[in-house]
């Protein structure tokens, strides 16, 4: 795993997708400290952040793009199946190193409460726990990219993929505050996200089986508990929705200064299923 991890770090060091993304990701995250901080007099880089996480929504899928995609366009992917290495070991080497990428930024970021601890009191555990938030929040972003890059052989289809990723994620607040809570909604509604999960377990094995046993074991039971409970699944959707935004979790440890479990581990949950998502994806041309 090791010597893909170093590979690919050399990669984003030795050609512009790196340094661009760092670039702008600093620019961005700066002129929100000289915004929100420096002009407004204020200790506090939550607030920077909370504005900073908009580079996300760009700048995440573009680092990620060429990630799987580049090496099914290159066949460069069958080269790492004569290596003695399993495919976890592939998908962790490449995800490890887009996550070295984003941390020496964040690294950057972290610098700033001891530069604001010059000039006075500084909440130094509030800082550190929002600046851990946004790392774990581009942890779980640059892993669903990644699964989405594993899907395509072509850059540009992989970015706009990774782009409506994150900004459907950034809006399931929104989405849960349109749509209606009524039982017969929110039942709908999870019949959309079990069919949606089917697809997904085919587009990682391409077996049709999969997706018909999928897509079986997640609809009948959701029937059948439809048909026996009804009234309970009132706003149900509403609230899953809700829950399951890593920018919301986000957003709820920076804005409220809070060290909340439950969004830390959402927040690696989506890192862990979206890594294990591209490793059956990319696993599937091993036995091809």
């Amino acid at each position: 795993m090791s010597a893909v991890y170093k590979r690919e770090l050399r990669a984003y060091m030795n050609n512009v997708y790196g340094y661009l993304f760092m670039s702008i990701m600093l620019l961005f995250v700066g002129f929100m400290v000289l915004m929100q901080n420096l002009l407004q007099a204020t200790p506090y880089i939550e607030y920077a952040l909370l504005s900073g996480e908009y580079v996300l929504l760009l700048m995440i899928p573009v680092l990620c793009m060429r990630s799987m995609a580049e090496d099914r366009r290159n066949k460069t992917d069958l080269f790492y199946l004569t290596l003695p290495l399993t495919t976890s070991q592939v998908v962790l080497g490449k995800y490890f190193a887009l996550l070295t990428v984003f941390a020496i930024p964040c690294g950057v970021v972290a610098i700033y409460p001891i530069l604001f601890g010059l000039f006075g009191a500084v909440n130094y555990l509030s800082g550190y726990v929002s600046i851990l938030a946004f790392f774990l929040l581009g942890a779980a972003l640059i892993a669903v990219c990644q699964f989405l890059s594993s899907l395509t052989d072509n850059l540009v289809v992989a970015a706009v993929l990774g782009v409506l990723a994150t900004v459907v994620l950034y809006f399931l607040p929104v989405l849960a505050f349109i749509i209606p809570a009524s039982s017969m909604a929110s039942f709908i509604g999870f019949v959309i996200v079990g069919i949606l999960v089917a697809f997904i377990a085919y587009a990682c094995t391409r077996s049709v089986n999969v997706l018909a046993i999928t897509g079986a074991a997640i609809l009948v039971p959701l029937s059948v508990l439809y048909i026996i409970l009804g009234d309970a699944f009132e706003g149900r959707f509403n609230a899953v929705l809700e829950f399951i935004s890593p920018f919301l979790q986000f957003q709820t440890i920076a804005g409220y200064s809070l060290l909340d479990i439950p969004a830390i581990i959402l927040l690696l949950s989506y890192s862990v299923f979206f890594v294990f998502l591209t490793v059956q994806s990319a696993d599937k041309k091993r036995w091809a």
